[in-house]
């Protein structure tokens, strides 16, 4: 059975793994250790803006909702470069900062939901869709956005299903090296 509710601070290193591990592909340039990279993100991270998908006990995925006020996640420069080094720490703090803290441009009626990972032994089980979901009827926001690379597939018919749109296209400038060559920004109105 998969419970949906509100991370709380307790939960902030299992969300930081689930991370680590839903977005490997993306940290692989700077590491290719989950748990390094769940040490260099864990404390940046705003566990109010987190929810998660509990099974048994065991945090089976997480997903963030934020708005203009703020975002899920902050560079944390010194646990950046403890984990990865001072070279790709740097790096990371640079790559990273526009992903984790840029401003949002949308109104404070619109929830950005951000970080939808699912641990590996939870994939294809439903719980993506039961995070989107719960998390969506738990949030005060009238309508929702969200943005996913244009080769994440499975993750685009995911959304499709639950009701979002496209309503945008981006393309990657450096595409060639980060695997995608377009983010598809999609929005999911309240009935």
């Amino acid at each position: 059975m998969i419970h949906i509710r509100k991370a709380i601070e307790t939960d902030r290193n299992s969300v930081a793994i689930c991370i680590a591990e839903g977005f490997e592909k993306d940290f692989s340039v700077l590491c290719k250790d989950t748990q390094k990279v769940a040490n260099a993100i864990v404390a940046g991270l705003n566990i109010d803006r987190f929810y998660v998908a509990d099974v048994e006990g065991e945090i089976a995925g997480v997903l963030a909702i934020s708005d203009c006020t703020g975002r899920a996640a902050r560079v944390d420069k010194p646990s950046l470069k403890k984990s990865f080094g001072f070279f790709k720490g740097m790096l990371g703090a640079f790559v990273l900062k526009e992903e984790f803290e840029g401003q949002l441009a949308y109104p404070a009626t619109t929830g950005y939901i951000e970080f939808v990972a699912v641990r590996k032994t939870y994939r294809k089980q439903g719980v993506a869709t039961a995070l989107l979901q719960e998390s969506m009827l738990i949030a005060d926001y009238q309508d929702f956005v969200l943005d996913v690379t244009d080769v994440n597939s499975s993750a685009i018919r995911c959304y499709t299903k639950i009701g979002f749109e496209e309503f945008k296209r981006i393309t990657e400038k450096h595409g060639k090296q980060k695997g995608f060559n377009e983010k598809i920004f999609m929005r999911y109105r309240r009935k």
